[in-house]
């Protein structure tokens, strides 16, 4: 008995080093990993599942996701929670031997994942991390959205989609169900490894306003892009630099529209352009757009977007940036290149330094904001 003991805790131990090691190391990947998930009822084939992920997007729950696929562990596993018009999830190891009533529930050996809040949206086919309250305790379960779920975004970390197959998650999540969402007919997955999506999004077309426009509001000014058939999200830059040394506003968004309803100044020449996140690729740049502003200037003070009131130095820097003439109860917000939140800090002095040592070298944008309104916004490089 105590042999039999020892050698389940040894067993134990074994699984939980294998699954640190298979976070803990270094992926690269050449566009988008792409998957088969066979499903099978009672050993026999029912129908195959296709999906690729977005390491652009979401890299660690891609990493996460891809190492345990290579070690099999998804194998037998069960789509254990259908709702129609919601979702399907699966991907839980109690699903494979163990009672029903604990299928959803995860087992505390399993490393976790902590979130990747991004503009990517949860549409119909996204597939996005379960977790339970606390938002950094995704694992291995993951859902795929039966249709467009604007209330999970923000709050679940989107990783990738289905490519082919989407007509069978509609059969699954209409399966027979209990109380708890369990469906009666057990729908077991096999995920294999297929490949790399490699495409490069095309750069998008910009529509609106037109360029060289000379006649648009500084009250309200509305910019506008074709939509790229693989894109997820988009990213605007708007500066009064055709070169773009200084970038004005860098946005990020799932849609095809920013709108500004204050802090444009009047009699102003605006430069703009946009670019797209594949998920696995960013395209090159649009052509760059201009457009001059005339009338007059609402929301606050045209000195606040003036390049000598907010500074950074120095930029580009190995570690600290230091924030100069900040207004005490501004906001600072800083994100990387794929959107993901940083750093943020409610401004207490009239200089902030910003310690970004021990993140990845790169481009970063911070904004400053004051009453949700973007007093200035721009890009830092650490080097």
């Amino acid at each position: 008995m105590k042999n039999k003991l020892l050698l389940l805790i040894l067993t134990l131990f074994t699984i939980v080093a294998n699954l640190s090691s298979q976070t803990s190391g270094t992926y690269t990947y050449t566009g988008k990993p792409r998957y088969q998930i066979v499903t099978k009822k009672n050993g026999v084939f029912l129908s195959n599942i296709n999906i690729e992920l977005y390491p652009n997007i979401a890299p660690k729950h891609t990493r996460n996701f891809d190492s345990l696929v290579s070690t099999h562990f998804f194998d037998s596993t069960v789509f254990h929670r259908v709702i129609p018009g919601f979702v399907i999830q699966g991907g839980d190891p109690n699903s494979k031997h163990g009672p029903k009533s604990t299928w959803g529930y995860g087992q505390p050996w399993q490393p976790t994942v902590n979130a990747e809040f991004t503009a990517a949206k949860h549409l119909r086919g996204r597939i996005s991390a379960a977790r339970d309250a606390d938002i950094n305790s995704a694992n291995s379960q993951f859902f795929v959205c039966i249709a467009n779920q604007p209330s999970l975004d923000n709050s679940y970390s989107v990783f990738g989609r289905v490519t082919s197959g989407l007509n069978y998650c509609d059969t699954i999540v209409n399966l027979p169900r209990d109380t708890d969402d369990i469906p009666y007919d057990t729908v077991r997955m096999y995920i294999s490894y297929l490949g790399s999506n490699d495409t490069v999004p095309n750069a998008p077309l910009l529509v609106q306003p037109a360029n060289a426009t000379t006649t648009i509001s500084p009250a309200y000014v509305i910019l506008k892009w074709n939509a790229v058939s693989d894109g997820v999200i988009y990213y605007l830059d708007l500066s009064t630099d055709p070169t773009f040394t200084t970038i004005i506003k860098s946005h990020q968004t799932s849609l095809l529209a920013y709108t500004y309803t204050t802090g444009m100044l009047s009699g102003t020449k605006y430069y703009w352009r946009v670019r797209v996140n594949n998920g696995g690729h960013f395209s090159a740049y649009s052509p760059t757009w201009d457009f001059t502003t005339t009338g007059t200037a609402s929301g606050i003070n045209e000195n606040l977007l003036n390049d000598n009131v907010i500074s950074i130095y120095p930029n580009p820097s190995n570690d600290i940036f230091t924030f100069s003439n900040l207004k005490k109860g501004d906001k600072l917000e800083i994100q990387n290149a794929i959107g993901q939140i940083v750093y943020t800090s409610i401004i207490n002095d009239s200089i902030l330094n910003v310690n970004l040592k021990n993140y990845e070298k790169g481009i970063y944008f911070y904004k400053i904001e004051n009453n949700s309104r973007s007093l200035k916004s721009g890009k830092i490089i650490l080097n």
